[in-house]
């Protein structure tokens, strides 16, 4: 087997790749800049973001959105504006054919005479060998014949729009998103690192915030260990660092950051590519 050839063999199925300590997001930083975060902000998904960059993102979805909803909005004319010809014309169409139906026998009598007449005088003319093929069949074989014409080129029609989601997204759980929904949360630096490092503490246990499973709760801004929240705060619903009360609204799980260690967290990358049986 050549070495082309068990390249090819690798790409086919599952493909695992594990992931190292540099490729996770450790946690204080931003899940949109990838920064440290300023004025911290969580959304109810348990995001973590700087004000700055979490706003920026949500200014830029709206303009998007409010150009796809005008996009929407045309389609939506459109159809209307269709339907109402096709309307027009169905009524027009039972009009005439009420008006043929019960027309006076002397009327149609006339007429049908008429229609006699001239469909035996375009048969003779026919016979003669004249060429008595009205425009609307000229047209018909010409785009049967000529299809390569621009004028007969068949067009698709234009792809249709999806309406419009009336909020923006997060980025990450793809959930309607309000300027609202950000809550303001205080972070505790590590006053013994190295500021630069940006390592934040458990506003009770002042243990270091890595890996470990983090609440938020958002009516105080209180960041802590979920152990700590379930020893001191679940019970009573009383923030353990203000003394005020909370509601289970109020508490967003962040989402745990993790290392290159199975232990903390998912550490694999998974793609699956089709096989060859």
């Amino acid at each position: 087997m050549t070495s082309q050839e068990t390249t090819i063999h690798l790409q086919q199925g599952t493909m695992v790749h594990r992931l190292g300590g540099d490729s996770q997001l450790p946690f204080g930083m931003c899940a949109l800049s990838l920064q440290p975060v300023e004025d911290p902000v969580v959304t109810p998904s348990g995001g973590l973001y700087s004000r700055e960059s979490i706003v920026s993102y949500l200014v830029r979805a709206n303009e998007d959105l409010a150009v796809w909803r005008g996009r929407w909005d045309a389609q939506q004319a459109e159809d209307v504006e269709k339907h109402c010809g096709r309307v027009a014309a169905g009524q027009s169409a039972a009009v005439e054919s009420f008006k043929e139906t019960n027309s006076g026998g002397v009327i149609t009598n006339t007429v049908g005479a008429v229609k006699d007449h001239s469909s035996k005088r375009t048969g003779d003319l026919k016979t003669a060998g004249y060429d008595v093929s009205s425009k609307d069949e000229k047209q018909s074989s010409l785009k049967r014949s000529s299809f390569w014409l621009s004028t007969f080129t068949p067009s698709a029609e234009a792809e249709r729009v999806e309406e419009p989601p009336k909020r923006p997204n997060s980025p990450f759980s793809g959930q309607a998103l309000r300027l609202k929904d950000l809550k303001p949360v205080t972070l505790n630096l590590d006053a013994d690192e190295d500021v630069s490092s940006r390592t934040f503490l458990c506003a009770v246990s002042q243990k270091k915030l890595t890996t470990q499973e983090i609440v938020a709760i958002t009516k105080t801004g209180t960041v802590l260990l979920k152990t700590a929240f379930d020893d001191l705060a679940k019970k009573d619903m009383v923030d353990p660092v203000t003394g005020q009360k909370f509601k289970d609204k109020d508490v967003v799980m962040l989402r745990k950051s993790a290392s290159g260690y199975a232990s903390s967290g998912v550490v694999e990358a998974k793609k699956y590519s089709a096989t060859m049986t």
